[in-house]
């Protein structure tokens, strides 16, 4: 048994990633390659019905079905929907009720210092905007996101605008502030390759907590905010991972 497979077996493992992927269409990203040499990334079923995970059970489920393709990373949309039953549901985005939004701060691993220290400052910002009980970061495996929670966007706002275009604007508009100075600061002249991006999109989908990485032997974990500067790679060793459940904190309205 390889270790994906043995991995996704674990119970607190399996219902993390569902308590995350409950009503978003699920990614999976595969080892094996297609003919041209690209990883596989399934993200329908044989009836070509968007992938969703529902329950524990649906992880071990799907990593057992995908089995000869060698799963191996798991993903979730930013979008959640209202059905996810077929192709059209995920076309439509009259069928988008929320929308979670994603800072995407890329790195080697080798710069991970530099990466949390991006982090501390988007935070910080947030803070600054009046926004800090409903903001989460995770270490992706080479970077982190930074992201809010999609409940702090009010019903309300959410029923007068796409929740999509919501996400896009504020992720926009604090990259905007921030940008220019990450940019300076950590990447010139340090032989990394430190880029924070605005990767909100419809298709757009974001590694779901406790996945492991696609290529790394380190998995997704949630880092709390106030042990930022605590933090090393050492964190997101699969065997032992140290994981807060601080993303699923929110404060409807607060964003």
């Amino acid at each position: 048994m390889d270790l994906a497979q043995e991995y996704y077996m674990k119970p607190e493992v399996a219902k993390e990633i569902v308590d995350y992927a409950k009503n978003r269409w699920v990614s999976v990203h595969c080892s094996q390659k297609d003919s041209k040499g690209r990883y596989l990334l399934v993200r329908y079923d044989r009836n070509k019905r968007p992938l969703t995970l529902n329950a524990p059970e649906d992880v071990v489920g799907l990593v057992k079905r995908l089995a000869k393709l060698r799963p191996r990373a798991l993903y979730a949309s930013s979008n959640l929907y209202r059905r996810l039953s077929s192709e059209y549901d995920v076309a439509s985005m009259n069928n988008v009720y929320a929308c979670t939004p994603c800072w995407d701060i890329d790195n080697d691993l080798e710069g991970w210092k530099d990466t949390v220290k991006v982090c501390q400052e988007l935070v910080s910002l947030l803070d600054k905007e009046g926004v800090c009980k409903s903001v989460s970061v995770f270490w992706s495996g080479r970077g982190a996101h930074v992201r809010i929670h999609h409940e702090a966007f009010s019903r309300e706002l959410r029923r007068k605008m796409n929740p999509l275009d919501i996400a896009f604007a504020t992720v926009e508009y604090v990259l905007r502030k921030i940008e220019p100075h990450i940019v300076e600061k950590y990447s010139t002249g340090r032989g990394g390759r430190l880029k924070i991006e605005n990767k909100m999109d419809p298709q757009r989908v974001f590694t779901c907590p406790l996945s492991l990485h696609r290529e790394l032997d380190l998995v997704c974990i949630c880092i709390p905010v106030n042990k930022l500067d605590q933090f090393t790679p050492g964190w997101a060793e699969p065997s032992s991972f140290k994981h807060s459940d601080e993303w699923k904190r929110y404060e409807e309205g607060e964003a």
